[in-house]
């Protein structure tokens, strides 16, 4: 009569030994970097301050070389990013808002570079085109540093210091400025400020002097720019609730569709770098070599193109629906947040005329 006999069971993993030191928090021993107790970490604040920078660097951003694994398939396969996100591939890539972050700080940063390189020098000398009995004659005044500008009293104009609306003075910061009574004073005096940094603003780029219009404009131009960004993270989860209602008997939880929403802003951020890389290249190479015009363009054009066509290929692998209701849905949801686009674009102009 036979016995089977049974393998002896193998011993359990040992823990891992633990480090020098206990936790300062609750006397355990320490086996990494945080304790298992208490889940306190070893390294506090109190170190060298590059430490600490590159710590908050790669909680926010982390960028490491994930980011060139992600940037392939990000700008050259529609919608891969999302499926392997869904299928629980993650490791591999910069998670969705970091992407998006990132790419965000670095593409509105490269454009407000470029938008500065354009206005960095204004022209001192003002150009006059006068005609007279012996044909249109050309001078060239030199701009003086402070030129005060005419007070218009036309119908709804915004005059130095004054909103004038029907030759009536509608707001004046000392002596008619906006009244809130629901609001405290600090947010009242901040309204009143605003509306006076706009009103120098429009002031400055329709009545001021040649100069003063540059810097105006100049000004207005940053900083619509730097609300941007602001624009752009607002959109966001707005978006995402449009493919939420687009998208509702497909059952999908809503942080799959900010995910979706995530991605794809990534990779319209992605798309203003490398057509503000173009650009660059067109400034640097057409004049010493004019051949690569025609090029250069084409490949703006394929750029631009391939954004519409991307979103769209996306919308088709993510969602799995017909070609009809594909293009449908695209369609509408292109209308819908062309709408959003304008009341931020509003938003961003509001933000870039109050700005200081």
């Amino acid at each position: 009569m036979s016995h089977e006999t049974t393998p002896p069971a193998e011993p359990a993993a040992s823990p891992p030994a633990p480090s020098t030191g206990k936790c300062e928090n609750c006397g355990a021993p320490l086996y990494g970097r945080y304790c298992y107790a208490c889940g306190q970490p070893i390294q506090g604040l109190v170190r060298h301050f590059g430490s600490v920078m590159s710590d908050v660097a790669d909680s926010i951003l982390n960028v490491d070389e994930r980011l060139f694994r992600t940037l392939g398939p990000l700008y050259l396969r529609p919608g891969k990013l999302t499926l392997d996100y869904f299928e629980g591939k993650r490791a591999r890539y910069v998670t969705p808002f970091r992407l998006v972050f990132f790419l965000a700080i670095v593409a509105f940063f490269a454009i407000q570079l470029t938008v500065r390189s354009g206005f960095t020098s204004v022209p001192k000398e003002a150009v006059r085109i006068s005609t007279g009995s012996a044909g249109p004659s050309v001078s060239v005044t030199r701009t003086p540093k402070a030129v005060p500008a005419p007070v218009s009293s036309d119908h709804g104009a915004f005059s130095e210091g004054n909103i004038v609306i029907n030759n009536k003075v509608f707001w004046n910061r000392d002596t008619k400025p906006l009244k809130v009574g629901w609001l405290p004073d600090v947010a009242v005096d901040w309204l009143n400020d605003s509306i006076g940094n706009a009103q120098q603003q429009l002031h400055a780029m329709n009545e001021g002097s040649f100069a003063d219009q540059q810097i105006a404009r100049r000004k207005f131009t940053l900083g619509l720019f730097s609300a941007a960004p602001t624009v752009l993270f607002l959109l966001l989860p707005l978006f995402a609730l449009l493919l939420k209602i687009f998208y509702i008997f497909k059952k999908r939880l809503y942080m799959e569709h900010l995910i979706v929403a995530m991605h794809s802003h990534a990779f319209l951020m992605l798309s203003m770098l490398v057509l503000v890389g173009i650009a660059v290249l067109r400034h640097t190479l057409l004049p010493h070599a004019g051949w690569l015009k025609v090029p250069l363009y084409l490949l703006t054009a394929a750029a631009w193109i391939w954004m519409f066509v991307y979103l769209w290929l996306m919308q088709k692998r993510v969602y799995r629906q017909g070609w009809f209701m594909t293009n449908l849905k695209y369609w509408s949801l292109g209308f819908c947040y062309l709408i959003m686009m304008g009341f931020g674009s509003v938003f961003a102009v509001l933000i870039s005329l109050t700005g200081a």
